[in-house]
């Protein structure tokens, strides 16, 4: 949205901003690509230092794009570098500091944000979107120039503080174990954590067993094609391609802006709407993570999704000059209104938190965070791809049936593969 303003500011022009993505996301495919083995050698904790260093340089150089392309440019690189790294740790510490019985439920929280039985992860969002409201009130009055250089430059307190916050982390118990036989401080960590004594008796034996026993814990992306790992990979792969699909960013934004056009006074209503069915999906997911597992969740997200897309679609193809203005009338916009709150709901169900957990539950620890790398890269490569896609589908001859219909035969397909080779492993101890 404040792309015009920048352009104008900074002298760019159109072809500019998908130069801008493009640049974010292969930055983040590199820097992902190098997070799993930069985890696997240096251990969780650091790798995620680094991510939030480098939110705070790319930071720091948008503080200059106000006037200058260039450094808005840097500063997208930095934050892609940033990005990938975490994608690929964060998911991975959280899965291996979190207890069996409720690793789900911790592991999808970047996703889960109204979790109603985590009251401080709620309470801290709720004050991080109040802040927001406040600092754009604070703004609002301010040149368009000084405006600009202050939105850029407040993340940068925030980067510097998680920065500092990640050090005082303790480390992953699994890699001081394994990497470092440092077995009596992993029990410490476990024990001040949520596990049982059983479960941490239990990791303890096990992962001095393959310390003791695997002749080399050095994992690369060409073992993932062997047999043994071949199915794993292949679900990783698909889970984080069906959660970059693209459903719940750019096809939300092409419904707000194209359908809601004309009458603007009934979005706020009409998006609180939305983002109360999103809310339900998640608390519903959240509290069943950990119970039927994220196979399940994912294919009834799956599912509902394409139910969903089909009927959001169907009133609308036999519109296709970008201006279907008679949808409004009568039950067809309550029923577009329901299919649209029920694909982002659905994808709040399953898609976008339970992709994170299945992906960090597939491997054991030998592979984990190279299994998670690579479906990272998949991801972000699958997201490329539809930023320029999604524009065509809106563009073909059907319009926004089209672009459904496409969408559903890819999910379609996506349900078959995840149902053929995505494997539970719901409330197991994670090794």
């Amino acid at each position: 949205y404040g792309w015009p303003l920048l352009a104008e500011n900074t002298g760019a022009v159109d072809i500019h901003l998908p130069i801008l993505v493009v640049v974010q996301h292969v930055a983040a495919i590199v820097s992902a690509a190098a997070a799993g083995m930069g985890a696997d050698f240096f251990g969780r904790k650091y790798p995620l230092v680094a991510a939030g260093a480098l939110f705070c340089v790319g930071n720091v150089f948008k503080c200059g794009a106000t006037s200058s392309y260039g450094l808005l440019l840097t500063g997208q690189l930095f934050a892609g570098l940033g990005a990938g790294v975490a994608l690929t740790v964060a998911p991975l510490y959280i899965a291996e500091q979190a207890p069996a019985a409720r690793r789900g439920q911790y592991t999808s929280l970047p996703e889960l944000r109204p979790a109603n039985d985590l009251p401080h992860v709620q309470m801290w969002q709720n004050i991080g979107v109040l802040a927001g409201y406040l600092i754009q009130n604070k703004l609002a009055p301010l040149s368009d120039h000084i405006a600009q250089r202050w939105m850029f430059a407040i993340p940068i307190v925030p980067s510097i503080l998680l920065t500092i916050g990640m050090l005082a982390m303790p480390e992953s118990p699994h890699w001081l174990i394994i990497a470092r036989m440092r077995v009596n401080e992993a029990k410490r960590i476990m024990e001040s954590g949520e596990k049982s004594a059983e479960e941490i008796d239990r990791i303890a034996v096990q992962m001095e067993y393959l310390a003791d026993h695997i002749p080399s814990l050095r994992f690369m992306w060409k073992d993932l094609v062997r047999h043994p790992l071949r199915r794993l990979a292949i679900s990783v792969a698909l889970v984080q391609a069906l959660r970059h699909l693209g459903v719940d960013t750019y096809f939300e934004l092409e419904y707000l802006v194209t359908l809601y056009v004309v009458e603007e006074k009934l979005l706020a209503k009409e998006n609180g709407t939305v983002l109360l069915v999103k809310a339900i999906c998640a608390i519903v997911s959240g509290r069943f993570a950990d119970k039927i597992g994220s196979k399940f969740l994912l294919l009834a997200s799956s599912g509902i999704t394409i139910l969903f897309l089909l009927v959001f679609g169907f009133p609308l193809s036999h519109f296709h000059d970008g201006s279907p203005r008679e949808v409004y009338a009568g039950r067809t916009k309550v029923l577009n209104l329901v299919a649209f709150s029920g694909i982002m709901g659905s994808f709040q169900l399953g898609l976008g938190p339970m992709a994170w957990v299945y992906t960090t539950e597939a491997f054991l620890y030998r592979g984990r965070a190279q299994g998670v790398s690579f479906g990272v890269v998949v991801g972000q490569i699958v997201e490329v791809i539809m930023y320029f896609v999604f524009p065509l589908l809106f563009c073909s001859p059907l319009y926004i049936a089209g672009a459904c219909l496409i969408l559903a035969g890819v999910m379609v397909l996506g349900l078959v593969l995840c149902w053929r080779y995505v494997k539970d492993r719901v409330g197991e101890i994670l090794l």
